[in-house]
């Protein structure tokens, strides 16, 4: 065993001019682009959903930048130093699954651009339905996980800008977020979705980066020193890892599924110019996400070969096991990792941002009956940009839980939000009005109790609380379908029964 022991803060990387010079160049590219996609947000629809608007190559990067977020490139790897390979099994399911998610639910999402002015989710919901109930339900269950998403970058963001500049976590906060407000008041969506774009392609540099740097630490030792530690041993590196069979189980489950349900990904569909680019997009992201997943995966194993291996104290904070690894790269690969874990987390932030956005400008307050007029629902979006990300920061801090802990929490949220709404409704036509208000209301209700339930220790499940919320969702939407009819059945609105031909 290691005779070290770690400060509760530690600095991992001592910050150099050329690591602070690098990183300073990148915000400012990521600002530049985003300013310049204020061109494409000049619409509510643009703004709120930058719809109908980009190619399939902006499209993929975006997709897979979105998705891995500070959840993949802080979180992943902090999963793989407590479970080793359990973790691993999210990412095989999330790369196979954009490809199925463009392919099941790309045309429908695509075509409803067509038949209505599309700007948010919401939108398509109350095409669908004909209800403001569920444009309310579903705005506020988005609202509530974009939070919940958005404070696990809060805390990824932090602890990276203390990496990299050697600055307070608050601090850090500030820098990150406030470079990330600049262009997301300035473009909405449209700018996230342009600037997530080029940040999906330094993540795929970093991960190259990731591979150089893993077996210049381990020299292709890495597996065999883990499984001989005391710490560690066989089942770290074996097909399971360290976590119960069944927490790997459900992993591989909600996140295949469930990434069918995240609106980073529906929303990216109808952003798409030319449906016919769909296939394009789907396969270019899944292999985009897969590149950048390496990251997740071999920054962990090299964190955990270089305690394995003695160089270094076990970690009291698992998040801090990127920070570890990157701290044995040379200056350039520190500072392409560095600005890969920048891109990670801006990206996510940026698309939260407008989301929750949107969520409140165009959705809550038309269903609550005080529609915001469509010339000045881009003013108030930005208004309201300020304030979304406020509370982000405030809930970042107060949530006291571990990254990837956060994230999961918005996962699983929006999954139990979206599949009922989305995935049944857009393919089961007897998906009724009245089953969605029902599945939608168990799904927020349980996420928020269960959540409440596991923090106080009042009800603790074996397994994560919200592969129950998302299958209570479902099974109530499909159960309730069965006895009503409103916009289900013969009863689906006239413009709504194209889509179901496709």
């Amino acid at each position: 065993m290691n005779n070290f022991q770690e400060a509760d803060v530690e600095q991992f990387i001592e910050p150099s001019a050329f690591t602070i010079g690098f990183s300073v160049v990148f915000l400012l590219i990521s600002i530049g682009i985003g300013i310049y996609a204020s061109r494409k947000a000049k619409t509510a629809e643009q703004f709120f959903g930058g719809t109908k608007s980009f190619g399939p190559l902006t499209i993929a990067f975006a997709s897979a930048a979105a998705i891995m977020s500070a959840f993949g490139f802080i979180g992943g790897p902090g999963l793989v130093y407590k479970f080793g390979f359990s973790s691993i099994w999210i990412t095989i399911a999330c790369g196979s699954g954009f490809s199925y998610a463009y392919w099941i639910m790309g045309k429908r999402m695509r075509c409803m651009a067509e038949i209505t002015e599309v700007a948010t989710l919401a939108d398509i919901a109350y095409v669908r339905f004909k209800s403001e109930a569920i444009r309310g339900l579903l705005a506020i269950g988005l609202l509530i996980a974009s939070i919940a998403y958005l404070s696990s970058q809060v805390k990824g963001g932090a602890k990276l800008i203390n990496q990299m500049l050697g600055v307070s976590e608050n601090i850090g906060v500030i820098v990150l977020f406030g470079t990330t407000l600049i262009y997301t008041t300035v473009s909405g969506m449209a700018g996230s979705i342009l600037t997530a774009a080029f940040q999906g392609f330094v993540m795929i540099l970093g991960a190259l980066g990731v591979i150089i740097g893993f077996f210049i630490i381990t020299g292709g030792n890495a597996m065999p020193v883990i499984q001989s530690a005391e710490q560690y041993g066989p089942e770290f590196v074996d097909g399971i890892g360290n976590a119960p069979v069944h927490m790997v189980i459900t992993y591989v489950v909600v996140f295949f599924v469930g990434l069918m349900g995240q609106p980073q990904m529906l929303n990216r569909m109808y952003s798409l110019k030319n449906p016919r680019d769909l296939k394009q997009a789907g396969i270019i992201s899944g292999l985009t996400y897969a590149i950048a997943s390496l990251v997740w995966i071999l920054v962990g194993y090299g964190a955990l070969y270089i305690i394995a291996s003695g160089e270094h104290a076990p970690l009291v904070d698992a998040d801090k096991a990127a920070f570890l690894f990157l701290s044995k790269m040379n200056e350039f690969i520190k500072a392409l990792l560095m600005a890969a874990l920048l891109a990670a987390i801006m990206s996510t932030a940026s698309f939260f941002m407008a989301l929750a956005t949107g969520s409140i400008t165009r959705d809550l307050f038309e269903a609550l009956g005080h529609k915001i007029p469509h010339e000045k629902q881009v003013k108030w979006g930005r208004i309201l940009t300020l304030i979304v990300t406020g509370l982000a920061i405030a809930f970042g801090y107060l949530g006291g839980e571990m990254v990837a802990i956060l994230g999961t929490l918005g996962w699983g949220f929006f999954a139990s939000v979206t599949l009922p709404t989305f995935t049944l409704g857009l393919f089961w036509k007897r998906t009724s009005k009245e089953a969605v208000i029902s599945g939608l209301t168990v799904a927020i209700v349980l996420n928020l109790v269960l959540v409440i339930f596991q923090r106080t220790n009042i009800f603790v499940l074996n397994f994560p609380y919200y592969l129950l919320s998302i299958a209570s969702a479902m099974f109530t939407t499909v159960i309730v379908s069965f006895f009503t009819n409103t916009s289900g059945g013969e009863n689906l609105p006239e413009e709504i029964k194209p889509i179901f031909t496709i």
